[in-house]
This record gives structure tokens, C-alpha cells and sequence, in this order.
């Protein structure tokens, strides 16, 4: 078959020998040619047919595993036996979930071969600088996640001072109010993580909490 890019790939099946060879023809390498012979999950030869040198061709045939696994014929795909991961497609699948990788991903986390086909993978470092950094941006810069918060937050903080303003008006007693801004901050905060699905902003219940604990302590205390 040919890929969309213009890649040619073949199989072909000896049935009573089990041998399977797979062969591809890269574009992008001005149509330099790859084959691998396998038989029962045994790689026996591996080779550069442009040059006629042997060569190992893990990562000229991986990419196309993919459509290697759609061969309608079973017992092909059973003699390959998983090389360049090549998996009848609900096996690949289950494969491809228990090593934590998938399709689109670049290469497979076996670290066997690296030095062989040069692949250059992240050390623990630089993949949790990479996962930092993809977390910030996320996030946002801070004046983006400031807009992002401003109106609900005042808004919460313009209904609570208004809710408590009414109850002192009703009650005119410090400790009901300071009860009452203690207890409207802790609904800020569940406001935000249950309903906004967001991070709770301590500054704004601790505001409150503060602030209804010094109403607290002057009714109890003077009054």
C-alpha cells in the first residue's frame, strides 16, 4: 500500500515457513528502502536495501505499525508476535495502555535500543521542568488569572458584606454578625470549589473569618 505521504509499505507471508517480511520505501528519504525478516516474534535479518548492508530498522518501521496491525490476515500478524509493535489491533490497544504510551506518541518507553537508533529521551529533571512549565502556562500569567477572578470574587465579597450588613440591621448584635461573616466566607470558599470548579481563594475566606472573629470577640467581650 502507499501512506498519504507517499510512503509504500509490503508484506509478505510464507504461510508454511511462519516467515513474514515487511518492507518500506520512505519518501522523505528519496525512496530509500527497509526490510525486516520475522518469524514466530524473531527478528532473523534486518536490512538496508538501498545499500545491501545489514541495518537495524526499529525506527524506520514503528511509525507505520499502525498499518502493518490492519492486515486483515491474522496469522501474519500472530507470526510477526509483537515486533516493532505490531499487535492485531485489540492487543495493541491493550498493549499500548499497560506500557503508557500511545498512538500518536513518538517512540516507545523501552530505552533498549536508544543508543542504536539515536533517540535522545528526557531525563527525570528535564521532564518535571517540562511539566512545570506546561502547568504555568496553563495557569496563566498572574494578571490573567487576576481578570479571570476579579468579578466573581467581588461579587461574592460584595453579596456576603451585603447579607451581613442585613442581618446586623435585623439583630443588632455584634456576635450574630460575626457568626454570620464566618460562615458566608466558608460558602465563598465552597462556592468557589464546588460550584466555579476552581482553587478557593484562602485571602478571601480567611477576610471573612477574621473579620467575623473580631465581631465575635467585641460582642462577646463589650456587649
Amino acid at each position: 500500500m502507499e501512506t498519504p505521504l507517499g510512503d509504500v509499505l509490503e508484506a509478505e507471508f510464507n504461510f508454511h515457513e511462519r516467515l513474514v517480511r515487511l518492507a518500506v520505501e520512505i519518501k522523505e528519504e528519496k525512496g530509500r528502502m527497509y526490510s525486516s525478516t520475522v518469524r514466530n516474534g524473531t527478528v532473523l535479518q534486518e536490512k538496508d536495501i538501498s545499500s545491501g548492508r545489514a541495518y537495524p530498522v526499529f525506527r524506520k518501521l514503528w511509525p507505520f505499525r499502525d498499518y502493518f496491525s490492519s492486515l486483515p490476515d491474522n496469522d501474519l500478524i500472530l507470526s510477526i508476535g509483537g515486533c516493532y509493535d505490531i499487535f492485531p489491533p485489540i492487543q495493541q490497544e491493550y498493549q499500548e495502555r499497560r506500557n503508557g504510551f500511545g498512538r500518536d506518541s513518538g517512540f516507545p518507553r523501552s530505552s533498549r535500543y536508544d543508543s542504536v537508533f539515536g533517540i535522545i529521551r528526557e531525563t527525570r529533571f528535564q521532564r518535571w521542568k517540562r511539566r512545570r512549565r506546561e502547568e504555568r502556562e496553563a495557569r496563566g500569567t498572574l494578571w490573567e488569572r487576576f481578570k479571570r477572578r476579579f468579578w466573581g470574587d467581588l461579587q461574592d465579597i460584595s453579596l456576603s458584606c451585603g447579607i451581613a450588613y442585613f442581618v446586623y440591621l435585623f439583630y443588632y448584635d455584634y456576635v450574630v454578625l460575626g457568626w454570620s461573616l464566618a460562615a458566608l466566607g466558608m460558602a465563598t470558599g465552597l462556592l468557589d470549589f464546588l460550584v466555579r470548579k476552581r482553587s478557593v481563594l484562602f485571602t478571601k475566606v480567611l477576610s471573612f473569618l477574621s473579620l467575623g472573629s473580631y465581631f465575635f470577640y467585641t460582642g462577646y467581650v463589650y456587649f
